[in-house]
Formats: structure tokens, sequence, C-alpha cells
């Protein structure tokens, strides 16, 4: 359920604990801190040790499936399905730093997206995707990958927990989109 996806440029696998410290790394930089909510602030190896470790887990049940982006041995992102239910899963991303503005990640999440609705894959009948609010980035990869119909949610996601501990929550951006939807728009005969 959880294979490595080899493409020209990269191959997607399971995370592995050599991959501890490119993850803490990249879990400093501003842009991934000020997006991804899960990540946290005070991110550290022992942080990532217990990530890889929560995905392995995860993997095995077909709860959450992440796969790290390797680009020539180096960490150049990650890609999950997560909230799986059913023939439904939501997707996330983010890119290392140094890995940013080569189309990297667009490709990875084309691969991973193809597995997660191919019949012999996953066979998935839908993906999401959420973004906060005002995340371009994101946005942008979204509509490359073909996500169309693309909604404002006032407080559509969870943001950090507040200095008392309570959940809060941040306006989003959100689509959906169909097996069929993915391939009339990257499987077109002309």
């Amino acid at each position: 359920m959880h294979p490595d996806l080899i493409a020209e440029r990269f191959t997607l696998r399971p995370l592995r604990e050599a991959d501890a410290s490119a993850i803490t790394a990249a879990c400093q930089d501003p842009e991934i801190l000020k997006w991804c909510m899960g990540v946290p602030l005070n991110y550290t190896e022992e942080t990532a040790r217990n990530y890889i470790s929560f995905t392995c887990a995860a993997g095995e049940q077909g709860t959450e499936l992440v796969w790290g982006i390797d680009a020539s041995g180096k960490l150049a992102g990650i890609v999950t399905l997560h909230e799986i239910e059913g023939p439904f899963a939501e997707l996330g991303f983010w890119a290392h730093p140094e890995s940013r503005g080569q189309g990297l990640l667009t490709e990875a999440l084309r691969v991973m997206i193809g597995f997660a609705f191919d019949p012999q894959g996953l066979g998935f009948d839908a993906l999401g995707w959420t973004a906060i609010y005002g995340n371009d980035a994101s946005r942008h990869v979204a509509e490359k990958l073909g996500f169309s119909d693309i909604e404002f949610v006032e407080n559509g996601t969870a943001g950090r927990l507040d200095a008392a501990s309570a959940p809060t929550r941040l306006d989003a951006w959100r689509a959906t989109m169909t097996q069929q939807q993915w391939l009339e728009k990257n499987f077109r005969v002309s």
C-alpha cells in the first residue's frame, strides 16, 4: 500500500531515520512554519525522529501515507495523503527551501496523485486540497495540478494552539478533485 514511486528525477519513498536531519533543517524555514500548522515551532531532531516513526506506523495501517521526495539522495520535500476516509484523502506537501523553484514538488504530487487515483494503486475517488488563505505558493501548485473551483472558507483550517493551548482556526482555500476530473485534465486526447 505504501510503495516507492519512481520518476525520472526523483523517487518517492517512505521516510527513514536518515532523513531526520534534513527534515529538522527544513522545518526551521520561516515559510514552512508560517503555512504548515502541523509543524511545531521548536522543531528538533527528536521531533523529526518521532514524526518518521509516526509515518511508518501510519503507512502500515493505511491511515496516512507520507513520501519523501528523494532527489539523488537529498530529501527535496514531503508529499502526503492524510485524513484518509474510504476512497478520499487530503493532500499535504512542502518543499525543502533548497529545492524550491525546480518543479520537483509539482512533479512529485502528479506522481502521487496518479498512484492515488489509479485503480491498481489506491483507487481513490477524490482528493482534497486545503491551504491557509494567502498561501499563494500552495494555491499555484494546486492550480497547476488541476484543482479548480477553489473556494474561500472562513475559519476553514486548524491553526496553532493559542497561549492557553486552545485550538485556533484560520481562513482557508479549499478544493476537491475527482478521479474523473484528474483524467480529463491530465490525459486529454487531442
